[in-house]
């Protein structure tokens, strides 16, 4: 098993995919908060690694916890977390298939915990969004969970489709 390296540079989602995939080998291997440090730090390169040796002459035993403060400082700028939150905050289904919209929902949402840290929240966040013929059909059954707001959506979205095709005379066969 090789582990994913990281060279530095200020691109947030390869930081983060770096370090998401470094808990994981931490679900697998037990360690210590300054073994996790140490497994982390083996597989920094390049600009990440000088950078990483200049922190460690400061900082001995430095637990997980406050790698993750220093790293998060450095390659998650403020202006990338406003963006996403910014992008959160508008995102609405538009063209989008409830699918996809679902997909950016998720990846958006990991940036505002505190804006879907309920149930409640989450499945209220994501029906706001929804395309407003597909909202006209969800939002008056007050579905109390996300799980039940999104398959609300993907039958409706389906419906929907076929009611469209099946009024579209293009679509229908003559014999």
């Amino acid at each position: 098993m090789k582990p994913l390296t990281f060279v530095g540079g200020i691109e947030p989602l390869k930081a983060e995919t770096w370090l998401l995939e470094i808990e994981k080998l931490f679900e697998v291997f037990l360690c210590t908060e300054t073994q996790k440090v140490l497994l982390a730090t083996f597989t920094l390169k390049d600009k990440a690694r000088r950078q990483w040796l200049l922190i460690q002459n400061t900082n001995e035993n430095m637990t997980w916890a406050r790698f993750n403060e220093i790293f998060y400082d450095k390659y998650f700028l403020q202006c990338f977390w406003d963006r996403k939150v910014f992008e959160f905050q508008e995102l609405k289904q538009g063209r989008m298939s409830i699918v996809e919209y679902e997909a950016k929902f998720t990846e958006l949402a990991r940036f505002v915990p505190h804006m879907v840290d309920t149930d409640y929240k989450n499945a209220h966040k994501f029906e706001g969004g929804l395309d407003l013929d597909i909202f006209d059909r969800v939002g008056v059954l007050k579905l109390p969970t996300y799980v039940e707001v999104l398959d609300r959506s993907l039958m409706d979205e389906a419906t929907l489709a076929t009611m469209k095709q099946s009024k579209d005379p293009t679509t229908t066969t003559t014999e």
